[in-house]
């Protein structure tokens, strides 16, 4: 007694992939904009902490000369903390806040370009489109906007190895200043506190 085996509901989702006809535009002008506030994105992160490092780094010295002086038995008063970290704090603030506003101003924009494509794309003729919402996280847009234009066309992943390649560029940088940071930071405190074996 043999059994015949249901046909499977589940069916090839390649072979239904509908297609935009030859010559369909991949890029948009609002792509190319999502793709590269990526690396604008990177730009005003390098902003911010090329304008931290100076004060951080004072305030490391001054700790450090303030720990000195403890160490050798005087007192130190709470105001030359205060006064320290009064000194500081307008460039501590101004950096926060031009790489806050900036991050927020190309963040903005990103998510304006990605809806602006998405409605691009659906007048060229995408029977499918990567939804615009995904550009509140961050790259996520131009990569999986690639995926599905590539899918139909055939072409236009460029976007999509900008948006990784800056994504990739503000990991490095953002280890690569930390690492920096930190070791800038023993050596301001190394010279507040004279010679230190």
């Amino acid at each position: 007694m043999s059994a015949s085996v249901p046909p499977s509901p589940w069916t090839n989702a390649a072979a239904e992939e509908p297609r935009v006809p030859r010559g369909t535009p991949v890029y948009t002008a609002w792509a190319w904009v999502t793709a590269w506030t990526t690396v604008a994105a990177v730009a005003a992160s390098a902003v911010m902490m090329w304008l931290l490092t100076g004060p951080i780094l004072t305030y490391a010295r001054h700790v450090a000369e303030l720990s000195g002086m403890a160490a050798t038995g005087a007192r130190v008063q709470p105001s030359a903390v205060f006064a320290i970290m009064f000194d500081l704090m307008p460039g501590i603030m101004t950096a926060s806040l031009v790489g806050t506003l900036l991050s927020w101003a190309l963040y903005a924009f990103a998510i304006v370009a990605g809806y602006r494509d998405y409605v691009q794309l659906g007048r060229l003729g995408y029977p499918k489109r990567f939804h615009w919402a995904w550009s509140f996280l961050s790259p996520v847009y131009p990569i999986g906007r690639a995926v599905v234009v590539r899918r139909q066309a055939g072409a236009g992943s460029a976007t999509m190895w900008i948006a990784l390649a800056a994504t990739a560029a503000s990991l490095l940088l953002s280890l690569g200043w930390s690492f920096w940071l930190m070791t800038a930071m023993f050596d301001a405190m190394r010279a507040g506190l004279g010679t230190f074996a």
